[in-house]
């Protein structure tokens, strides 16, 4: 097990290696720390022939509660600022990296999968889940537009009207709805979901090396033109959200501990 800050390298028997984000304590956040780190871990492991299957997870209880909302209020927000168009590509980086390598890149998804952090779930291959995954991609009720790619992933997932309900209304949904809408392939207890994920990536790694990467290759292919251009787009359009009265108001009330003049919890 190699442990670097925010991301953990565990590499197992059947020549698959966990990746596993590592803020448990906040529930797993997406920072710019975070994102480098996992970069490098995916290409790393991209290299490494003695690995076949990756399998993404969260350390503790959840998979990723999304975006660092902390990190969004620390400094005033501008078209070039912390939520500028270099830090939207930073962001969309893991989500190229699962996309472009050859590799099987399994998703597995415990608690909460949030923003940014259910957006990385489904850039991975497959999504194996526990019976108490929660999962909302939850952008628009903060003033934001999806981000890392999930203006791609969820309408391929679940169809075009299903995936802007989800987006217009900022639900979360439990496990059982995300199975029933495509968006999990598997669901298991809590307590068994890594026996029976890693048992799933061995088999994996057992079959054909070659046919296995060719085939994640022409099927991604198919689509990576239309990934690069939501991501640029993203890209484009993020910073200027940043700066409408309800993002303003809404990350000083995350900041500040109080409640939002534009929108209540559910």
């Amino acid at each position: 097990m190699m442990v670097a800050g925010k991301v953990i390298v565990d590499k197992r028997e059947g020549s698959v290696a966990l990746l596993i984000l590592n803020n448990p304590e906040r529930r797993n956040p997406i920072d710019p720390e975070m994102i480098g780190q996992l970069v490098q871990a995916l290409e790393e492991m991209e290299r490494d022939d003695g690995v076949k299957v990756i399998v993404l997870t969260g350390q503790g209880d959840h998979f990723s509660s999304g975006g660092d909302l902390k990190l969004a209020g620390s400094e005033e927000w501008s078209i070039e600022g912390c939520r500028g168009r270099e830090n939207s590509r930073h962001n969309a980086k893991p989500v190229r990296a699962i996309w472009q390598m050859e590799k099987p890149v399994i998703a597995m998804v415990k608690g909460y999968a949030i923003g940014g952090g259910m957006s990385l779930a489904l850039a991975c291959d497959i999504i194996f889940a526990a019976d108490d995954a929660k999962f909302a991609s939850n952008f628009l009720r903060i003033g934001l537009i999806p981000e890392m790619g999930a203006l791609c992933f969820l309408p391929i997932a679940v169809g075009l009207n299903r995936a802007k309900e989800l987006w217009f209304s900022a639900k979360q949904i439990d496990v059982h709805e995300a199975y029933r809408l495509g968006i999990v392939n598997q669901v298991f207890p809590k307590e068994k979901l890594e026996e029976e994920t890693l048992s799933f990536a061995k088999e994996i790694a057992e079959m054909p090396t070659v046919a296995v990467r060719i085939t994640k290759r022409i099927l991604n292919a198919t689509f990576l033109n239309m990934l690069d251009n939501i991501l640029e787009n993203e890209a484009q359009a993020i910073p200027f959200c940043g700066l409408t009265k309800e993002v303003k108001e809404n990350i000083a009330a995350f900041r500040e501990k109080r409640a939002s003049h534009f929108f209540k919890k559910k």
